[in-house]
């Protein structure tokens, strides 16, 4: 199962009552933009976040694939009907919109350097459907679900009959089942991740040689809100490490060079550095196929060589 941002406006109304997203087959200068190129991507059972003015407003689960057929009547603003590419989904409108800025903060952490349907002010891209990867999906689910019990709880207290069960509550349901799937694959992904990177290097910590193998982790270099599904269990993306110095990695205390040498930031403080860093001198021998995601970890993670974030 996959998750993904719709960005609507003005047509959501017609589009919720076609039960569709849609693209035109291409832009006015001819070409397809990514955005609209990822209806592609998009697969019966997979799920769908509709963002308007600013806010979560619906909530849909995909029912068939992408197609082109014309566009529907609904839709129809000036007499025409052109072929267009449309994907079919059954919507679900919140019972509350989620307003993506009060949750700003939750928010944050979880966007992706790159392919973000938001800004890290919380105003929303220009683009048209965005992936929303796991740990950001459970966020969102978690809040629809929050905003439905507080509903509800107002609800109650004026009549008992207005509070609908769980179970028979079809959005509901939906993201129970989501939740629990989400669970299941990302566990199941750093599992293998876990063991394909144990498999291709030394089992200690890359840094330190602690060798008891509870004691250490599969890094990420790339974190996985930053990945396409086609990278998140590639061995190439990892570094078997303890846990303090992951700590040190994951949160752009230290990066590496070309060469593997370690480069600690400059705001890591000078006597931690002596602490942790007892072989300053020490240069990792990473793969060609590591490079990419070595580039990526120093220019989007790494804190910098100095305070003026040079890198």
């Amino acid at each position: 199962m996959q998750a993904f941002i719709v960005m609507q406006g003005r047509t959501y109304q017609a589009e919720r009552a076609a039960g569709i997203i849609w693209t035109y087959q291409n832009d006015q200068s001819g070409q397809l933009p990514p955005s609209w190129a990822r209806l592609a991507e998009v697969q019966p059972g997979d799920i769908v976040f509709h963002y308007v003015a600013g806010a979560l407003v619906a909530l849909s689960q995909v029912t068939a694939p992408l197609t082109s057929s014309l566009l529907p009547e609904e839709l129809v603003t000036d007499g025409a009907r052109p072929i267009v590419r449309l994907v079919q989904l059954h919507y679900y409108e919140l019972p509350r919109p989620i307003q993506i800025k009060q949750i700003l903060p939750l928010i944050r952490p979880l966007l992706p350097q790159q392919h973000s349907a938001f800004q890290q002010n919380g105003a929303g891209n220009q683009g048209y459907l965005y992936p929303c990867y796991a740990e950001l999906t459970q966020l969102f689910l978690q809040q629809i679900e929050q905003n439905y019990f507080t509903q509800k709880n107002e609800q109650l207290q004026l009549s008992m009959s207005t509070v609908t069960s769980t179970i028979d509550n079809p959005l509901l349901a939906m993201i129970v089942k989501a939740r629990l799937v989400l669970q299941a694959q990302v566990g199941a992904q750093q599992k293998l991740f876990r063991q394909r990177v144990f498999q291709q290097q030394v089992v200690q910590c890359a840094i330190c040689g602690v060798e008891t193998p509870t004691l250490l982790k599969a890094v990420r270099l790339k974190p996985t809100k930053d990945s396409p599904q086609s990278e998140r269990i590639l061995a190439e993306n990892g570094l078997i490490l303890c846990p303090i110095h992951a700590a040190l990695v994951e949160q752009g205390y230290l990066s590496f060079s070309r060469g593997g040498k370690l480069m600690p930031a400059a705001n890591l403080a000078l006597l931690d550095r002596e602490r942790l860093l007892p072989q300053p001198k020490l240069r990792l021998a990473f793969t060609a196929a590591s490079k990419p995601f070595l580039n990526w970890h120093r220019q989007y993670l790494f804190h910098g060589l100095n305070a003026g974030g040079t890198k």
